[in-house]
């Protein structure tokens, strides 16, 4: 291997920054918290092939944040994708195994 050669990190490849403006905040620190959704990019999922998720970009407490979620999250903000920014919560209701917005 020639040594001068500028060599990638895997977790450069794995997916675009969809938002560099903002930081990326795991879903667990927002869940249950009011945020407004400014904008969203759906992305090929890594984990299942076929299936999409969304990073979200999101205004906490005055800060850009971005946020994963999963195909329900998705759904709905696809229906309502004309109306953003919309002011949410993210939530996980009982017995469930998924996240929505509330």
């Amino acid at each position: 291997m020639e040594q001068n050669k500028q060599i990638t990190n895997y977790s450069e490849l794995k997916h675009e920054n969809a938002f560099p403006e903002a930081e990326k905040t795991e879903l667990i620190t927002v869940l249950n918290k009011p945020l407004v959704i400014l904008d969203y990019k759906v992305l090929p999922s890594t984990i299942a092939e076929g299936k999409e998720f969304v990073v979200i970009l999101a205004d906490l407490n005055d800060k850009k944040v971005t946020i994963n979620c999963g195909e329900v999250v998705r759904k709905q903000l696809d229906a309502i994708k004309d109306k953003l920014p919309i002011r949410t919560t993210i939530t996980k209701q009982k017995g469930k195994r998924y996240y929505t917005l509330s």
